[in-house]
């Protein structure tokens, strides 16, 4: 009798095991998904696509606030996704009211670094801050993602 119990413990487990692997979820990269949004916007358009769709009020503040001379520079700085050249990986987590986006890369001037960006759920998943950290070698980017605040030195 002993050894049947065994056995069916054993089949249980590994009914078990392979029911859990197989209905595996994964929750959708919808901070990716706004990141790839806005860079398809800037492919098409250029510095002449209307940031605000993409940016929370605060964030989107320094363009509205720009005067003409000064909107090209201001709209460059925030173009987030042109920050890279060559992207090496991606990764996100979900927050309380947003998601953070950390993508890692290297610019076209050679710079290894990591991009951490807070999204903010404003009617869709809106850019409210981020931070550009520069590292000496690829060892130094982080393997998971972090919010701006959690990646400034």
């Amino acid at each position: 009798m002993k050894p049947r119990i065994l056995l069916d413990f054993a089949l249980i487990a590994s009914i078990s095991l392979a029911t859990g692997c197989t209905t595996k979820t994964t929750t959708p990269e919808l901070a990716w998904q706004s990141y790839l949004e806005f860079e398809q916007g800037l492919e098409k358009e250029g510095l002449d696509l209307d940031f605000e769709p993409y940016f929370t009020a605060s964030a989107y503040a320094d363009i509205a606030e720009a005067d003409a001379d000064d909107l090209p520079y201001v709209k460059e700085m925030l173009a987030y996704p042109w920050y890279f050249e060559e992207t090496f990986s991606h990764s996100e987590k979900p927050m309380p009211n947003g998601s953070c986006l950390t993508i890692n890369g290297r610019t076209d001037h050679g710079d290894i670094g990591s991009l951490s960006i807070e999204f903010l759920e404003r009617n869709g998943l809106k850019m409210n801050e981020a931070n550009l950290l520069f590292v000496d070698s690829m060892d130094e980017l982080p393997s998971q993602a972090q919010c701006p605040d959690e990646s400034r030195l």
